[in-house]
């Protein structure tokens, strides 16, 4: 009797093993990815595994804030893992075959029901989480959050939660604490719910965008009908206006078009006389960029002596490493070069942009030729004496002035050479503003003054010894003076004429021997 009721009580008791390890059905509801597995996002079958896993991750937290909004959870029953894996692997099938969820992307059965530092239902995590932080997220978070700048804020505050609040170690790749407060928001911040597009998108990195192969052929239909009603209406248009121009501007421009295309030319506006070469007149003028034809160099391009059709000589400008899409800014540029007139100016005659198969894109432009050279060949800071030593040009007028000969300096044939007062303050004006010690240069406003005013040009400082200057120059000009400055690579140096030798000042230094 004893036997028959322990046995009785016993069969009342539950089964430890039954209960734990009976499979039951999932309660997620996949249903709402019905959007996502449409989407013109999602992964293709060829994407590597990294972006799938991503997307099927992401749609698996979407789904876990729609059971979190309908059931207070986050998670599903430990129990149910197996029949949730088993669910979701319908929906991911449909666009991705033979994809399997698990094996693939390393999750393992039990990861779905684990979730973030224990908090498992709306009521742990919200006795986490203080109120006032709680209602900072639905401020940011319970609006369309379609638009990028509605969307940052929210997630700017809900990445702020989980920094301060969420800070324990995910389970595996699956229940990642940073997601919790998407998926918290998502279900109870917002208004709209999870599975809203804008939701999806900004909490879940999901575009549910959804195409329609039927409507895109319908709007690829529409979309050529109106673009050849577009053409064919711009074609009329642009015809009858190019007539009505045409007549109007009247025989003589035609002509004048016609004139130019004789020389390969067309006028590119009338209020100018600037032309635009063709890159044949170009190659003709030069004769083929002929090396002969080089007249200068130059890190932008080389410079060639042409001769155009009519006979006028030109130089041509031919610049390096240009492409087509600086042409507006380029022809503009030179527009308005040429539209200056300067009698220290070089004529600017006209240009050429051109994209040639062998040679690329070209940019030339033509100037009338100085046929004089240019200040780079006449001017020389280095010239020789009449015994054929070097000398410096600024040495020489500093010496002159010095001597009292401050208008040798003025070239006799320069025409108008004014009065000589004049003359002589401009040039103890350029001596002092070429003096090779800094401290002694006047400032650009000084030079200003002096040069408009009566203001008197200061007393010059004496000059250092050049460079190029003989030994016996040096104790020529120290015997005078007893001191001086010698000029070298590292600076001027200081010396003194002691018995007839040189000395420097400094202890160690250079040495000079008679």
């Amino acid at each position: 009797m004893v036997f028959l009721v322990t046995l009785f009580l016993f069969s009342l008791l539950p089964s430890p093993t039954f209960s734990q390890n009976a499979t039951v059905s999932c309660p997620l509801d996949f249903s709402v990815l019905s959007q996502f597995t449409q989407s013109a996002a999602r992964p293709a079958p060829s994407s590597d595994t990294t972006t799938k896993c991503n997307y099927i991750l992401q749609g698996l937290r979407l789904v876990l804030s729609n059971y979190l909004r309908r059931t207070n959870s986050f998670l599903p029953p430990p129990n149910s893992s197996e029949s949730c894996w088993v669910a979701y692997q319908s929906p991911i099938n449909s666009f991705l075959p033979n994809f399997d969820i698990r094996k693939s992307c390393g999750f393992q059965t039990e990861w779905i029901s684990h979730g973030c530092m224990n908090i498992t239902t709306k009521a742990e995590f919200e006795n986490l989480v203080p109120k006032q932080t709680l209602n900072g997220v639905v401020s940011s978070c319970n609006r369309s959050l379609e638009n990028n700048s509605p969307c940052a804020s929210c997630t700017a505050t809900l990445a702020a939660l989980q920094a301060s609040y969420l800070t324990g170690p995910s389970v595996g790749n699956v229940s990642d604490c940073t997601q919790y407060p998407s998926i918290y928001a998502a279900a109870f911040a917002n208004v709209y719910g999870p599975s809203d597009i804008g939701n999806a998108k900004c909490f879940f990195l999901l575009d549910f965008s959804v195409t329609s192969k039927s409507g895109s052929k319908k709007n690829v239909v529409i979309l050529v009908v109106l673009l050849v009603f577009g053409v064919g209406f711009c074609v009329i248009l642009g015809g009858g206006w190019l007539y009505l121009r045409k007549r109007k501007r009247g025989e003589s421009f035609v002509e004048r078009v016609e004139r130019n295309l004789e020389f390969g030319l067309d006028s590119i506006s009338e209020s100018t006389t600037l032309v635009r070469f063709t890159f044949d007149d170009i190659r003709k003028a030069t004769k083929n960029f002929a090396r002969d034809s080089i007249i200068g160099r130059g890190g932008y391009g080389n410079v060639y002596k042409g001769v155009l059709p009519d006979g006028s000589e030109v130089a041509l400008k031919r610049f390096k490493n240009c492409s087509a899409s600086g042409d507006a800014n380029f022809t503009h540029e030179v527009e308005v070069i040429a539209s200056v007139r300067h009698v220290n100016l070089v004529a600017l005659r006209g240009y050429c942009t051109a994209t040639t198969p062998f040679e690329g894109h070209q940019r030339i432009i033509v100037c009338d030729l100085m046929k004089n050279g240019s200040l780079y060949d006449h001017l020389k800071a280095l010239s020789t004496n009449s015994d054929g030593e070097p000398i410096l040009v600024t040495d020489w007028a500093w010496s002159s002035v010095r001597n009292g000969r401050t208008l040798d300096v003025i070239d006799n044939g320069m025409p108008e050479l004014g009065v000589p007062e004049v003359l002589e303050k401009y040039v103890l004006v350029a001596v002092l503003c070429s003096h090779p010690q800094l401290y002694a240069r006047p400032t650009m406003d000084q030079v200003v003054k002096m040069l408009e005013t009566d203001l008197s040009v200061p007393s010059i400082p004496a000059r250092p010894i050049p460079l190029v200057a003989q030994i016996n120059d040096i104790e020529r000009s120290a015997s005078s003076s007893g001191s001086g400055q010698l000029s070298s690579p590292t600076g001027y140096q200081p010396y003194t004429l002691e018995n007839g030798r040189l000395s420097d000042h400094k202890e160690e230094g250079i040495k000079c021997s008679e």
